[in-house]
C-alpha cells in the first residue's frame, strides 16, 4: 500500500485540471431527476476516452462501468455516484453557476459524478495492484428516490458478484481535506405524510359557526410533536416536521380544507408504521373534539443507510494511510437526512462517507439544498484519492461472496 500512497495522489494531480473542467461543465448544465441526458453523455464520453468499458441501461440515464484488475480474481465491489440536480434557482457568485433557470446542483451531485469519473481513471491506471472488478455506478434520480432499484434490477450485483459497495456525499459540516464516517446507521429512514383536513367553513368574524379548520391545523402541528417526545422511546431518534401547509384564500374567510405535507425521519426503519398509526389516532381524536375530519396518506421513502462495521474499519484504515488519521473523522450520530443509497447498503456490506467542502466548519455555511450552496474544486482531490484507495483495499481483502 506504501507505493499506492504516492501513486494515487500523483495520478490525481495529473488529471485534476480536467476534473475541474468536468465539474464546472456539469454544474453549469444541471439536469433534474431522470433528465440527466447531457450529464450521461459526458460520462460516456470520458469513459470512452479513458477506454473504460461501460453499459447504458435501456431507456435510462443510468450507466454501469467496469474496471478489471490484472491480478487473477473473480470478485467485485461497487462504487456509486448520483447525477441529478434540484429544482432551485442558483444564487451564487460562481463563474460556473447554473445556466439553466430553476435548476441547480445544490446537493453536490456534480462533485459526486466527477469524483467517480476520476476514481475510475485512477483505478484504470492501477490495474496491476488489484484483482477482481470495480463497478462504477452512475445513478439518476436520487433526489426523488429513484434510480437505485432499476440498477439493482439490471443485475449490477452479479457477474461478477459484488461483495462490497462504496458511496460518498459532500458535507458542509466537514473541512476540505477531511472525510467523516461512522459504523452502523449513518443516514436516517424517511417517509412522507400528506394530511387533508376538511370541515365547515364560513366567515372569519363568526368562528363559532364553523369548525375553524385553521386553528385545528395549528393544534395538529403542535400535537404531532408529541409523538417523538411521548409516544416513541426517548432513546430512539425520531423527527417529524411539517414542511408545507396550504389553505384559505382571504383573511376574512375560514376555509373548508387545509392540506399539510411533512416528513418523518428515524434511525429505526420499523418505527415508521408505528408513527403513521399515531398520526391516524391523533386525527381521529381531533375530529371528536373539533369536528374537523382528517385523512392521512403515507409514502415510504428511503430506509436507513447502514455502514457495515467491519468494512468501515477497513475503510478507515485504508483512508487514514493515505490522508492521515487526523483527517478521518468518526461521527458520533447519524445524519438526519436520508439517502437512496440504502437500497445498495441493504443488499451488500457498504460504506457511505462524507467529504468535507467547508473552508471553516465553525463559520456559518450555506447547507446543501440552499440556492447559495458552494463547494470548492479542491474537494475533488480528496474524493478521488479516498475512493480509489478504499476500492483497492476492499478488493485486496478478497472477501468471499455471500
Amino acid at each position: 500500500m506504501k507505493n499506492l500512497t504516492e501513486r494515487i495522489p500523483a495520478i490525481v494531480e495529473e488529471i485534476y485540471n480536467e476534473l475541474v473542467f468536468l465539474r464546472h461543465t456539469i454544474h453549469e448544465n444541471p439536469e433534474l431527476s431522470n433528465e440527466e441526458y447531457k450529464t450521461a453523455e459526458l460520462v460516456e464520453k470520458m469513459l470512452s476516452t479513458w477506454e473504460i468499458q461501460y453499459v447504458r441501461l435501456p431507456n435510462s440515464t443510468a450507466i454501469i462501468a467496469e474496471i478489471k484488475g490484472n491480478i487473477e480474481g473473480n470478485h467485485a465491489i461497487g462504487i456509486r455516484a448520483d447525477m441529478d440536480a434540484l429544482p432551485i434557482d442558483e444564487n451564487t457568485d460562481l463563474d460556473y453557476a447554473s445556466k439553466t433557470q430553476g435548476v441547480m446542483h445544490a446537493c453536490g451531485h456534480d462533485i459526486h459524478t466527477v469524483n467517480l469519473l476520476g476514481t475510475g481513471y485512477v483505478l484504470s491506471q492501477l490495474k496491476d495492484h488489484f484483482s477482481g472488478t470495480v463497478k462504477l455506478v452512475f445513478q439518476p434520480a436520487e433526489e426523488i428516490g429513484g434510480g437505485a432499484q432499476e440498477i439493482l434490477d439490471f443485475g449490477v450485483l452479479e457477474n461478477p458478484k459484488v461483495t462490497a459497495f462504496l458511496a460518498a456525499h459532500v458535507s458542509e459540516d466537514v473541512k476540505v481535506g477531511q472525510i467523516q464516517v461512522k459504523a452502523e446507521e449513518v443516514m436516517l429512514a424517511a417517509s412522507q405524510f400528506t394530511i387533508t383536513l376538511t370541515g365547515r367553513g364560513g366567515h372569519a368574524s363568526a368562528p363559532h359557526q364553523t369548525d375553524d379548520i385553521i386553528l385545528a391545523a395549528a393544534k395538529l402541528i403542535m400535537e404531532l410533536q408529541s409523538i417523538p417526545s411521548r409516544k416513541i422511546n426517548h432513546i430512539e431518534p425520531a423527527v417529524i416536521t411539517v414542511g408545507s401547509i396550504h389553505g384559505g384564500t382571504r383573511g376574512n374567510i375560514i376555509p373548508k380544507e387545509v392540506v399539510l405535507i411533512g416528513t418523518i425521519r428515524t434511525q429505526n426503519n420499523k418505527l415508521h408504521p408505528e408513527i403513521h398509526e399515531h398520526i391516524n389516532n391523533i386525527l381521529t381524536a381531533q375530529e371528536c373534539i373539533t369536528g374537523v375530519k382528517g385523512i392521512a396518506s403515507f409514502r415510504i421513502g428511503s430506509g436507513a443507510v447502514y455502514n457495515d462495521p467491519e468494512l468501515t474499519k477497513e475503510f478507515v484504515a485504508a483512508t487514514a494511510n493515505l490522508i492521515g488519521l487526523d483527517n478521518v473523522l468518526i461521527a458520533k450520530f447519524p445524519n438526519n437526512g436520508s439517502e437512496n443509497f440504502y437500497r445498495f447498503s441493504k443488499e451488500v456490506p457498504s460504506v457511505f462517507f462524507r467529504i468535507g467542502v467547508s473552508d471553516n466548519p465553525l463559520e456559518s455555511v450555506e447547507p446543501a439544498h440552499s440556492p447559495k450552496f458552494k463547494a470548492a474544486d479542491e474537494v475533488l482531490k480528496n474524493g478521488v484519492r479516498v475512493m480509489a484507495a478504499a476500492a483497492i483495499a476492499f478488493l485486496q481483502k478478497g472477501r468471499a461472496s455471500v
